[in-house]
C-alpha cells in the first residue's frame, strides 16, 4: 500500500513538474504567435512587400534581448563561453534565416494571410519526408495518415486560392509565392531535425540557440539593405497616430503629444510578439521532437485562422 502511494505520490510530482514546464512555453507560442500574426496582417497589407524590414527587426531585437546574457559587455565585447559549437548555430543561422527571408517574401506576391497560415501547415509532411530519409526515422502507420490528411487538406486550400485569382499577373505572382512558401516549408523542416539533432546531441540550450541563431544572421542583411531603406521611408510615410491616445501608453505619457507613423507601431508589436513566438518555439525544440513541434504549431495556426 506504501509503495502505491509513493509511486502515485511520484506520478503527481512529474505531472506538476511537466505542467510547469509545458503552460508557460505553450502560453509563448499561441499568445506570442498569434499576436503577431495580426500585427503582420496590418504590416502586409499597406505595404506588401515589407518582408526584409520586418525579419530584420525581429532578428535585431531579439539579439539586443539576448546580448547581456551571452555577451561580456566591456571595452571590447566578446561572446561569453558556449555550450554548443558555433559551427553548429551556423548551420542552423543559414536556414532559420532562409525560412524567415522566405516566409516574408512570400506576402509580396499575391499571399494572402490564411493562405500563409495554411501552406505553412504543410511542413508535417516535409517534416516526416526529410526525417525519413534523411535521419532515417520510422513514423507509426497511423501518424503517418494523419499527416497525409492534414497536406491534403492544405493542396486543397492553395489550389482553391489560386483559382480564385483570374488575373494573368496575379496568377504568376501566386506561383512565385508559394514557390517561396514551399522552398521555405523544406528549410524549415531540415532546420527542426537539425535542432533537435543538436539539443539530444549538446543538451537543451534553447536560450543560447535563440541568441545565435539571430545574431549570427545580422550581417545577411546587407545583402537587402537597400529594399530595407525603402520599406523604412514607406512605412514613415503612413499615417501618424497621438501616443497619447492609446490606452496604456496614454496612461505613462499623460498630455505630452508624441505623433509616430501607425505603421511603426505595427511593426514594433510584430516585433515583440515574434520574440515571444520565437522563444516559445526554441524552448519547445529543446523539449519535444520535431514531428510534436509542428504539430503543436498547425494548432497554433488554426487558432490564428
Amino acid at each position: 500500500m506504501g509503495a502505491s502511494n509513493a509511486q502515485t505520490a511520484t506520478s503527481t510530482a512529474t505531472a506538476a513538474i511537466l505542467l510547469s514546464e509545458w503552460i508557460p512555453v505553450i502560453g509563448l507560442i499561441f499568445g506570442g504567435c498569434c499576436s503577431n500574426v495580426f500585427a503582420l496582417e496590418s504590416l502586409v497589407r499597406e505595404v506588401p512587400k515589407c518582408g526584409n524590414l520586418i525579419t530584420f527587426g525581429q532578428f535585431a531585437f531579439i539579439t539586443l534581448v539576448g546580448l547581456p546574457s551571452h555577451v561580456h559587455l566591456g571595452w571590447v565585447p566578446r561572446l561569453k563561453p558556449r555550450r554548443v559549437p558555433i559551427q553548429r548555430w551556423m548551420v542552423m543561422v543559414t536556414l532559420y534565416f532562409c525560412v524567415s527571408v522566405l516566409n516574408n517574401l512570400a506576402l509580396g506576391y499575391n499571399i494572402s494571410i490564411p493562405l500563409h497560415i495554411v501552406f505553412r501547415s504543410s511542413g508535417l509532411i516535409a517534416n516526416m519526408v526529410c526525417g525519413y530519409f534523411v535521419m532515417n526515422k520510422r513514423y507509426p502507420r497511423m501518424q503517418a495518415l494523419s499527416v497525409v490528411m492534414v497536406t491534403i487538406g492544405v493542396v486543397m486550400a492553395t489550389l482553391s486560392s489560386v483559382h480564385g485569382t483570374h488575373e494573368h499577373g496575379l496568377m504568376r505572382d501566386s506561383v512565385i509565392g508559394i514557390g517561396l512558401l514551399s522552398l521555405g516549408v523544406v528549410f524549415a523542416a531540415l532546420l527542426g531535425l537539425y535542432q533537435e539533432q543538436t539539443y539530444l546531441k549538446y543538451g537543451k540550450h534553447w536560450r543560447e540557440g535563440l541568441f545565435y541563431n539571430h545574431m549570427l544572421a545580422l550581417p545577411m542583411f546587407l545583402f537587402f539593405y537597400k529594399d530595407i531603406g525603402h520599406q523604412i521611408q514607406a512605412l514613415s510615410q503612413s499615417q501618424s497616430v497621438n501616443l497619447g491616445e492609446l490606452p496604456l501608453v496614454g496612461a505613462l505619457l499623460g498630455e505630452n503629444m508624441i505623433s509616430v507613423p501607425y505603421l511603426w507601431i505595427s511593426l514594433l508589436v510584430n516585433v515583440l510578439s515574434q520574440w515571444a513566438c520565437a522563444s516559445g518555439v526554441h524552448q519547445m525544440t529543446s523539449m519535444s521532437s520535431s514531428l510534436t513541434l509542428n504539430v503543436v504549431l498547425n494548432l497554433r495556426k488554426l487558432v490564428s485562422l
